[in-house]
């Protein structure tokens, strides 16, 4: 009966068809490539900043020709285009181009994207997130699902885009012939059938890092850039101290094949593309900071109103409080230094001076106080506790710890002018011109 009913369809087909033969059959079929389009504002936009200044094309409307035909793809939603396309610029291209010139993107960033709003489904249960081709063409999938405000979503296009763009680098001028050696027998064919835990007990970055020694420099590359320091970090402190000394090892030879071959310092690299991540997407600091976290970074060091970049109003701040402990009447002549903020306990913070009496002798002054964190995230300072050096100079810098127990703040990442260092600050939570930052560490 199955049979009938196919040979029963297939006659009515034919049925159709034949009642269709004055049909014009020369009209134009769309999606076969060839097609024109009237160009929008859209397109425009892609011109002017892909296009013209660097020579690379962006393909998002459908084109049959640039796909694997045994794969169900589908075409990429409109709006989602432009944001993508503008972290592609602001989190890929201009920090290269900072580090090394435009001359850098326009001689070997590929000159085709093509984008496709779905996964590509792969045999064995693996997606693919993107493809290069020969260093010419990058394909992007899973478009329809971006958002430049979420960071997990936005992060992984970015380290798609690093990743294939690391392999157009290495191919170019290959990385060191040690790499491969340092974890030799942890490739496999077989890597997503692996635990990521279990590449990580390997030496390994990634699971995908284990399928050949070229995927495993591009997953280094990558991932150091679209986690940043904090989150990279974040990830090797959990591994194992042999798992560390390789991961360790392979960050070495990725950061000196970049300046030695490309003339670019990898970590303001890093830096540049964290800044840019953070504009849309930023990362919770409060992640790496603090008592509790996976793996915490417990202090912000070097605090003092010299340090450049500080906001004025904590500037001003800070000179009242260095000119108020100089002038206390008991032993006059201190001298303000700086301060750091560390983070011993759930919910507690102290704030340590660094001064030095009139005689040059350092100490140090400790002032712990209660922390809350509100619904929005801004945290508040309430004094619970002081020692001795803190009792003395207390009246002399009230300027400085009324700020900070008058005010909300909440977390902000800050950065250098020349992006070589990335800092951790508070920033008051009703006045984005009032901050101070610290080097984050323990």
């Amino acid at each position: 009966m199955k049979y009938i009913y196919i040979l029963a369809f297939a006659a009515l087909i034919s049925i159709a068809l034949s009642c269709k033969k004055s049909e014009n059959l020369n009209r134009e079929i769309v999606g076969l490539g060839g097609d024109t389009w009237e160009q929008g504002e859209l397109d425009q936009w892609l011109f002017t900043n892909l296009t013209q200044p660097y020579n690379i094309s962006v393909k998002y409307r459908w084109d049959g020709t640039e796909y694997d035909v045994s794969k169900t793809l589908i075409p990429p939603k409109i709006e989602r285009v432009r944001p993508l396309m503008e972290m592609v610029r602001s989190a890929w291209i201009d920090p290269y181009t900072a580090e090394v010139g435009e001359n850098f993107i326009k001689k070997y960033a590929p000159k085709n994207y093509v984008l496709v709003g779905s996964l590509q489904y792969n045999t064995g249960g693996s997606v693919t997130l993107g493809e290069a081709e020969g260093g010419i063409k990058v394909t992007l999938f899973n478009v329809n699902n971006f958002s430049k405000t979420e960071r997990t979503i936005a992060k992984r296009v970015l380290k798609t885009i690093h990743h294939e763009f690391a392999h157009i680098l290495h191919q170019t001028i290959n990385y060191q012939k040690e790499f491969p050696q340092v974890t030799p027998a942890g490739y496999t064919a077989d890597w997503n059938n692996t635990t990521l835990a279990e590449a990580y007990a390997g030496g390994f970055i990634s699971q995908y890092a284990q399928a050949a020694p070229n995927e495993d420099f591009a997953e280094m590359t990558s991932i150091m850039l679209t986690e940043g320091k904090a989150g990279y970090e974040a990830i090797v402190k959990g591994m194992t101290a042999t798992a560390q000394a390789s991961i360790r090892s392979k960050e070495d030879m990725v950061v000196t094949y970049f300046k030695q071959t490309y003339g670019i310092d990898f970590y303001t690299l890093q830096n540049r593309v964290q800044a840019a991540l953070n504009v849309n997407s930023p990362s919770q600091p409060s992640t790496y900071l603090g008592f509790g976290t996976t793996f915490p970074y417990t202090a912000l060091n070097g605090i003092a109103g010299d340090v450049a970049g500080q906001s004025a109003d904590f500037v001003s701040i800070f000179n009242a409080a260095k000119t108020g402990l100089a002038a206390l009447s008991n032993n006059a002549g201190r001298v303000l230094l700086n301060f750091s903020l560390v983070y011993p306990a759930a919910n507690q913070v102290i704030l340590r001076v660094n001064y030095n009496n009139a005689a040059g002798s350092p100490f140090v002054a400790n002032f712990t106080y209660n922390m809350t964190t509100d619904a929005n995230g801004a945290i508040s300072l309430v004094l619970s506790a002081s020692d001795g050096n803190a009792a003395v100079i207390a009246p002399g810098i009230t300027a400085l710890t009324n700020y900070l127990t008058q005010n909300k703040f909440v977390y902000k990442w800050y950065y250098s002018t020349d992006f070589k260092a990335e800092y951790i600050g508070l920033q008051k939570a009703t006045d984005a011109n009032s901050y101070f930052f610290g080097v984050y560490g323990n």
